[in-house]
């Protein structure tokens, strides 16, 4: 490792652990023997904290804005807000990344949706963000040189390395066992062949789930994965009964060449569900090396998975405010500004405009994010990341205010301030928080 890269390395540690600090004093936790402590718990007001509550529930309670009141414009744009994100988040999913800007948009459907060898497009869209064969030879792989060129450049947002080589052994392995299951026939007169077809169903769409689950863009869920396993391979496992129930399992002695071509393509089908679970078995070891650095691909595939996490986060965080009458406009307004919350110097509160603040982060999460990390490869992440982390020291100093608020009395308060401690506000802004340093703590 260079001296470069270990001090970045380093410096990307003190930050994580600076901002569990920060997360753990906005969201303390007693210890269950000080729960029993009453008088260590500083507790305030009751009559204020009880006020507080009762104006926070009015607020809360449903206005014209939530049962298509009168004001029909605000209710139009909720709607249309809310289809907006409907149809991100399926792009997205679609895509496997966020959009990004035009440029990065029709970059993605041109790598997402690829031109076979015939011409066609393909209508099934492609998993696999990495290119397991040499740049100088798409040919092989069936890829065009444009997505070859792509990859290398640094696009992303699908699989990492270690994902895709996953993926491709399992496919490779999973065809050919799925026309060998095809393939089986009991041999035997005693066979019931309504529960033999009924197994080789079950066999089949579980072998094809595991295939899915290998490609998913959010990685594989191990637990699930497992799953799939210990129904296909277990005691009683469905590959057993298929195997059992069809006479194939060598309980039976052969006595044509047939028979015996039937058992042997059994003991195959075996085989090939053992080969995919050895590989699954190898990956989720290599992930689970929690000590060892994490692979950049994977950082990157992460990231493109969170941004878009973090755009849908932020409109939460403008609807919650939309609904409590705090619009857009006064957004704008140096009113709205989150000095205005106090001037305790050591809350260091940002001077910038709630929507200031918004914008900013709209901009990262949704252009500038996924542009980079589509065009600059690791100086692109290092981007991101850092972006992340400033924006979450942004939030500290205003989560740390609206966390001390309920000992104040938020009626004397500036709207700003009641804004923020009301409860959507403030679900929004602690979920925005955390997603900010899920990205942060993707650095090398």
């Amino acid at each position: 490792m260079s001296l470069s890269t270990s001090i970045v390395s380093s410096r990307s540690q003190q930050l994580k652990s600076l901002r569990a600090l920060a997360m753990k004093q906005l969201y303390p936790t007693l210890a269950p023997s000080r729960l029993r402590n009453v008088d260590e718990v500083n507790d305030p007001d009751p009559l204020v904290f009880l006020a507080n509550t009762f104006s926070r529930f009015a607020q809360t309670s449903k206005t014209y804005v939530d049962d298509n009141g009168s004001n029909s414009s605000n209710t139009s744009s909720a709607s249309n807000n809310l289809l907006e994100r409907q149809v991100s988040r399926a792009i997205s999913q679609v895509l496997g990344r966020a959009p990004g800007s035009a440029d990065s948009f029709v970059r993605a459907i041109n790598d997402v949706f690829q031109t076979q060898k015939n011409g066609q497009i393909s209508f099934t869209p492609s998993r696999s963000a990495v290119s397991l064969y040499g740049q100088n030879d798409p040919s092989q792989n069936g890829y065009s040189p444009a997505f070859n060129g792509a990859m290398s450049a640094g696009l992303v947002g699908q699989l990492s390395a270690e994902q895709a080589t996953l993926y491709r052994q399992a496919t490779t392995v999973a065809t050919d066992a799925l026309k060998v299951l095809q393939g089986l026939q009991p041999f035997v007169p005693e066979a019931e062949m309504d529960k033999v077809e009924a197994l080789r169903a079950l066999v089949g769409d579980e072998i094809n789930s595991l295939v899915e689950e290998f490609g998913r863009v959010d990685e594989p869920r191990v637990v699930r994965v497992d799953t799939y396993f210990h129904q296909l391979r277990g005691v009683n496992g469905n590959l057993i009964q298929f195997g059992d129930r069809a006479f194939l399992n060598r309980r039976i002695t052969p006595t044509t060449l047939d028979d015996e071509a039937q058992i042997a393509g059994y003991d195959l089908l075996v085989n090939y569900v053992r080969i995919i679970q050895e590989v699954w078995n190898h990956y989720k070891k290599r992930n689970s090396l929690s000590k060892s650095p994490k692979n950049f691909s994977l950082r990157l595939n992460r990231s493109s998975t969170l941004l878009p996490v973090i755009a849908e986060g932020n409109n939460n965080f403008m609807s919650a405010l939309d609904s409590i009458g705090f619009t857009e406009t006064e957004r704008r307004t140096r009113a709205s500004s989150f000095t205005t919350l106090g001037n305790d110097p050591a809350l260091e509160l940002p001077d910038l405009t709630v929507y200031d603040f918004t914008e900013w982060v709209d901009r990262f999460a949704s252009l500038e994010g996924p542009q980079y990390l589509a065009d600059s490869g690791q100086y692109g992440l290092e981007f991101v990341t850092d972006q992340a982390d400033r924006i979450f020291w942004v939030l500290v100093p205003i989560l740390a205010f609206t966390k001390t608020a309920p000992s104040l009395n938020l009626n004397s308060q500036p709207f700003l301030a009641q804004a923020l401690n009301h409860e959507r506000v403030s679900w929004a802004l602690d979920d925005l928080v955390n997603q900010l340093r899920a990205l942060a703590d993707e650095a090398a």
